[in-house]
């Protein structure tokens, strides 16, 4: 048995549970009641499991992230699946934490697990100016918008346990194979939603499409000539995890057919969705790719990867409808460069003066979380009010002020200079060496596409973010003892 048929045999059961998890959700949309009783049942399971040991409560709560597309494929009590791990993880943490902690000699330090550096301090900050702006919104803007806007915020408490596991070899095995297991899933699902959409087996109004929409919270929009734009939340995760298996296959040294696989799976994923930000931030994670690279070499590299996205989405079409759908792939490019000829892109442009009058109102504080702006609609010509900006970074200023969104971008950029430097202390051309590489990059990628997503304070990239530094910050601690 070849090393790559080895893999797929350890990998398949993990998919395996990918897809159950799916059907059970799907099911649990027409009888609401096993999408409760499946609820109860993991809730109860994995804070059995993380009562036993921590690592199997953080590791279910990843393959959720991947699987569970925006948290709500089952819910009880009106709270979701993700968020319910979440606490239950987190109070069963905290709770060991106090249960241990010695009030005569009480440091903070030890609670929250993180090294003493400019890194931790800023994050520790940043955290500190989302609570206060979670009171300002609770306060001053609508209540349930603001609590809304806090959990996805919220996961940065993850850095927490995640410290004190990262450096345990049974949660990094588990923790590869679950990541690698939901890049399959993920991808194979993108591409069977496509084929059920394009051969008319499900249509708009369905079950099918309802728990799409209103279950997953992804989008099927039909693009011309029966291409479907096939849009989930777990494609964030996609984009900077495809730049981490490019930073691997750059180097021959470091090239396995499990990255090759992997790799060309995420491609297809990021083609189904056809994201203008996503395609952006590729374009910035390849620049990056260039770090322990001779320039030739990453050009050719970087211009066959294009060539295959190119490719890829032409293949997909000739396969739908035996057309390149060279119409749409223009379209989507030239809205680029001309915004108001495209509906999305003309929302967006239309909110953006609104926002920029409502900043100034508060620029250094904020106007708190749960914080709205109105705009013109294109599609009705009526005044709409929205929570939903679409504007990365300067809604990170409306909420949080720009004391919030300077820090946050600076706490990035700590992120980045620490990579850097832990770069430079590895072995040139090692396995580790190429996976700092694509952790950055991947980062990069999330940080260009912010610009016009709310990518990097979205859970997943909030997760993403936080798994990047504690990678950093326990790598760091090892090569410094």
């Amino acid at each position: 048995m070849s090393k790559f048929t080895n893999y797929i045999s350890k990998t398949r059961f993990l998919v395996y549970g990918f897809f159950v998890f799916q059907f059970l959700s799907l099911l649990g949309r027409a009888w609401p009641g096993l999408g409760g009783i499946v609820f109860w049942l993991l809730i109860c399971l994995v804070a059995g499991l993380t009562v036993y040991r921590l690592e199997y409560g953080l590791l279910f709560l990843l393959f959720e992230f991947l699987a569970g597309h925006e948290g709500h494929c089952f819910s009880g009590g009106g709270v979701s699946l993700r968020l319910a791990l979440f606490l239950v993880v987190m109070a069963i943490w905290l709770g060991r934490k106090i249960s241990k902690s010695d009030f005569k000699n009480f440091r903070f330090q030890k609670i929250i697990s993180l090294p003493s550096t400019p890194l931790s301090f800023t994050f520790l900050v940043f955290l500190l100016i989302v609570l206060f702006s979670l009171a300002r919104g609770s306060w001053q803007n609508n209540y349930f918008l603001a609590r809304g806007d806090f959990i996805n915020y919220a996961y940065l408490f993850l850095i927490f346990p995640l410290s004190e596991v990262i450096g345990k070899t049974f949660f990094q095995k588990k923790g590869q194979q679950i990541i690698e297991a939901g890049v399959i899933g993920v991808s194979f699902l993108t591409i069977i939603v496509l084929f059920l959409f394009a051969s008319n087996l499900v249509s708009v109004h369905d079950q099918f499409y309802w728990w799409w929409r209103q279950t997953v919270f992804g989008k099927a929009t039909l693009a011309g000539n029966n291409f479907f734009r096939i849009v989930s939340s777990a494609h964030l995760l996609i984009l900077p995890l495809f730049l981490v298996f490019l930073s691997f296959l750059i180097k021959p040294q470091t090239r396995k057919k499990k990255f090759i696989f992997l790799a060309f799976l995420s491609s297809l994923v990021l083609v189904i969705n056809f994201s203008r930000a996503y395609f952006l931030g590729i374009f910035f994670g390849l620049l990056f790719l260039l770090a322990g690279v001779r320039f030739k070499k990453w050009l050719l590299f970087a211009l066959l990867v294009v060539f295959v996205l190119v490719f890829e989405f032409g293949l997909i079409n000739f396969f739908i409808n035996q057309s390149a759908n060279v119409g749409y792939f223009k379209e989507r490019i030239k809205s680029i460069a001309t915004p108001e000829e495209e509906l999305s892109a003309q929302t967006r442009l239309n909110i953006l003066p609104s926002l920029v009058k409502k900043i100034k109102t508060n620029p250094f504080f904020g106007e708190g979380l749960g914080s709205t702006v109105s705009y013109m609609n294109p599609l009705t010509q009526k005044k709409d009010l929205t929570s939903h900006v679409d504007w990365g970074y300067l809604e990170i200023w409306l909420e949080n002020g720009f004391l919030g969104l300077g820090i946050y971008v600076f706490l990035l950029f700590l992120v980045l200079f620490q990579g850097r430097k832990l770069f430079l202390r590895v072995q040139q051309n090692s396995f580790f060496q190429r996976f700092l590489v694509g952790l950055s990059a991947g980062l990069i990628a999330l940080m260009v596409a912010t610009l016009t997503g709310p990518y990097l304070f979205h859970a997943l990239g909030v997760f993403y973010l936080v798994s990047v530094i504690v990678i950093y910050n326990y790598y760091e601690k090892k090569f410094s003892s």
